[in-house]
């Protein structure tokens, strides 16, 4: 019965062969509040916050980097072999994702653990980290064969290689809940055996059963791509987006032959795909909406990149949102944390870290 409809939407555009896109609306309604955010720091390729008691940390490509609270130079703590892919904090512990070499626990009882490097089961290119207790993480794998850094590709090939993992830092065992996600990004726990995970390809956020391993979708239908969760003061939660969706991408996705030449024969950056930032040169793809009339480019152009972060309450229920829109450049909002009445975000498209003020309590 799924092939047969299946083989229906394709003929009649609708379900998974339907190129329309969701708008941003109601909670979601655009408006410039990341642009006209402080601007905390400057750091190339900022990413994976995580608030702690002696600062806000932070990631740069390879290095990992804190904040002490009140001032906004970065110094370094760490260097690693290959860039930090995912972060999260526990009782006096890190737990830090590596491109290609797995998680690595930095300080507390089970200092120096690793999962999914050379010889070890767990996962490689692991995309969200979570402290369940001080004894288990909880990790998302965006795929097991493109690096988080290749999430564009992922989404080009219409990957399906996500997993879930639980990781025992007492034992060193790695345990898959749950596997086949489109790029699992995200994760945060509600305070009992249910967990929210990020799906960013079918746009959606699902929540886990960790005893079952099951899974029910909770928030579909996204006009946009979700990436990182993060709990935020009011037992809600902040989700932050790779990019908005657009109708020619949809389109190109149900276009394989034209798809494939494009992976193959273009150069990444110019391919016609989300990105985290856009407008940087010439030779990017380019829509008839972000023409500039009279040297201005219209804020409700079509994009490829786009700044996002949204409030949720309990229920994963959007309450309000935050934008950076086409004529903006506080792009590629993909981490998000709040310390009191102050929300930190991570414009990795702009390579400059937010502050909010104000709106941590607020909704």
């Amino acid at each position: 019965m799924t092939a047969i409809r299946r083989f229906i939407d394709r003929r009649l555009g609708r379900g998974e062969a339907a190129i329309t896109v969701p708008i941003l609306d109601g909670p979601l309604m655009p408006n410039a509040a990341l642009d006209n955010a402080e601007v905390f720091a400057e750091i190339n390729n900022v990413d994976n916050l995580v608030a702690a008691e002696k600062g806000l940390f932070c990631s740069s490509g390879n290095t990992l980097l804190r904040l002490r609270w009140g001032e906004a130079t970065a110094e370094e703590e760490a260097r690693f072999d290959a860039p930090i892919s995912a972060m999260a904090g526990g009782k006096g512990m890190l737990a830090l994702g590596i491109e290609g070499q797995g998680v690595v626990i930095r300080g507390g009882p089970h200092d120096g653990r690793c999962f999914g490097g050379a010889g070890e089961t767990g996962p490689v290119y692991p995309t969200s980290l979570a402290f369940l207790d001080s004894n288990t993480v909880l990790a998302t794998e965006g795929s097991d064969r493109n690096s988080a850094a290749n999430w564009r590709r992922d989404l080009m090939e219409k990957g399906r290689r996500g997993s879930l993992w639980r990781l025992d830092l007492e034992t060193g065992n790695a345990t898959r809940i749950l596997g086949d996600l489109a790029w699992a990004s995200g994760i945060a726990l509600t305070g009992s055996q249910r967990i929210w995970v990020a799906e960013s390809w079918r746009h959606r956020v699902i929540t886990v059963d960790l005893a079952t391993g099951t899974s029910t979708p909770v928030l579909e239908h996204l006009p946009a791509y979700p990436a990182r969760i993060a709990p935020a003061v009011n037992a809600g939660f902040w989700l932050s987006f790779y990019s908005v969706r657009n109708q020619l991408v949809e389109f190109i996705l149900r276009e394989d032959d034209y798809r494939q030449r494009m992976l193959a024969e273009v150069p990444e950056p110019y391919w016609m795909a989300p990105a985290l930032a856009s407008g940087l040169s010439f030779r990017e793809p380019m829509q008839g909406s972000q023409l500039k009339q009279m040297g201005v480019m219209k804020p409700y152009a079509v994009t490829r990149s786009y700044g996002l972060v949204v409030q949720c309450d309990p229920q994963m229920r959007p309450l309000r949102s935050f934008h950076s829109r086409a004529d903006g450049v506080m792009h590629g909002c993909v981490s998000v944390c709040e310390r009191g009445d102050e929300l930190y975000v991570a414009s990795k498209g702009a390579g400059r870290l937010l502050r909010l003020a104000d709106v941590a309590r607020e909704g």
